[in-house]
């Protein structure tokens, strides 16, 4: 067995441990929604498993992990302020899954967090093959890669606080936030996250176990349009923003672009 399987492996582990005792968290706050500060948390969670099992070795490696961890903590400050700002009333998507599930609503919702600690070990694969392949040098697709990784954490943080900045204010209450980015994408937050996941696998798509590692922006995409992220938020803003039919026809719904005319 491959020592890049065996870490993958021993991840699996460790993250279905740490989803299971998220879930008994969750049973005790009567709260689902901190699922989603210990599914941003889990990539520094991953990354410390990882740098202990296979320490990094080269500069390069030091370089992912370090970029792993940044976009960890930073989403996890920001949706725990979220989630203590709304706690105790859970977040709208969790509450809906809730009334679709009918019965055994919390075996079934721990199997909501295992599959999100599933998701977790893809979208640290990349990580798994740089610390395991062996290359010393940064190329120049890994150049790129930081450079969007960059870009990607400075896009989402100003989505971040844009939308912040527009929810205070009380008379915004059940309209729909249009200023700044959000003015060219429904959800730019969720672009700039499958952009970082992008800049991950194409940090390592030179390695020679690299290329497979595009099955976590491939899957990011597949799971913020039809599974969680932008489906159940379209549908919640459906239902209670009126302005925000409008909005959806002349907004892109993920990649910023400029407005449409319609009439």
């Amino acid at each position: 067995m491959s020592d890049s399987v065996q870490l993958i492996l021993c991840g699996f582990t460790a993250i279905c441990i740490y989803m299971l005792l998220v879930w008994v968290a969750s049973l005790f706050l009567r709260n689902a929604g901190i699922v989603d500060i210990a599914w941003a948390f889990g990539f520094t969670f991953m990354t410390g498993l990882y740098a202990v099992l296979s320490p990094p070795q080269f500069p390069s490696d030091v370089l992912l992990a370090s970029m792993y961890v940044i976009s960890s903590l930073r989403l996890t400050w920001h949706l725990g302020r979220r989630f203590l700002r709304w706690y105790p009333k859970e977040d709208a998507r969790y509450t809906e899954l809730r009334a679709k599930m009918g019965r055994a609503v919390n075996a079934k919702m721990l199997l909501v967090f295992l599959f999100q600690g599933a998701v977790l070990v893809l979208f640290t694969a990349p990580l798994v093959v740089s610390l395991t392949d062996g290359r010393s040098e940064l190329d120049a697709l890994g150049i790129i890669a930081i450079a969007l990784w960059i870009l990607s954490q400075i896009g989402e943080s100003l989505a971040d606080w844009q939308l912040a900045s527009f929810a205070k204010d009380p008379q915004n209450s059940n309209r729909t936030c249009q200023l700044g980015l959000w003015r060219y994408s429904r959800h730019p937050n969720y672009f700039f996250e499958w952009l970082s996941s992008v800049s991950f696998a194409l940090y390592v798509s030179g390695s020679q176990s690299g290329l497979w590692t595009w099955v976590s922006p491939a899957l990011l995409l597949h799971l913020l349009f039809n599974v969680t992220g932008i489906k159940p938020s379209e549908e919640h803003s459906e239902k209670t923003r009126p302005d925000y039919a409008d909005y959806a026809k002349r907004t892109s719904i993920f990649v910023p672009l400029p407005r449409r005319n319609v009439r």
